[in-house]
């Protein structure tokens, strides 16, 4: 189950970096979105922050889930800071960008499901 929190953490950093690639303005294929430098910014910290958490959780450290939790937090509020400002109309908003942020917070609630599933197995008394 850690290969799939990690691997799920890292698909989702991936997502982040594709993110920041276009919001830095470089379009990829067909694929385009608004030149934003600060989401592209805080899309790398978050992916970051993702890879971060993965690589404990691979390694298996005795703080890898706090650092998938931590990761996964990193990510979550980047992206709740993302659409807050695009509802608020601080910058373009295009239903491709939208779509990104929905299947960002669906892999970081995946993420958080499984990092609860893992740290009650640990903590559970046999």
């Amino acid at each position: 189950m850690r290969n799939l929190l990690g691997s799920l953490m890292m698909a989702n950093a991936a997502v982040f970096v594709f993110g920041a690639v276009q919001h830095a303005g470089v379009a990829l294929g067909s694929l385009q979105e608004p030149r934003i430098i600060p989401a592209a910014i805080v899309e790398s910290l978050c992916a970051l922050a993702l890879v971060w958490g993965a690589l404990a959780i691979f390694r298996r450290d005795i703080h890898g889930l706090r650092a998938g939790l931590i990761g996964n937090l990193v990510a979550l509020g980047g992206v709740l800071l993302g659409m807050a400002a695009l509802a608020a109309g601080a910058g373009p908003r295009t239903a491709s960008n939208d779509l990104y942020h929905r299947i960002m917070l669906l892999l970081i609630g995946a993420a958080l499901v499984l990092l609860f599933v893992l740290s009650r197995r640990r903590t559970a008394v046999p």
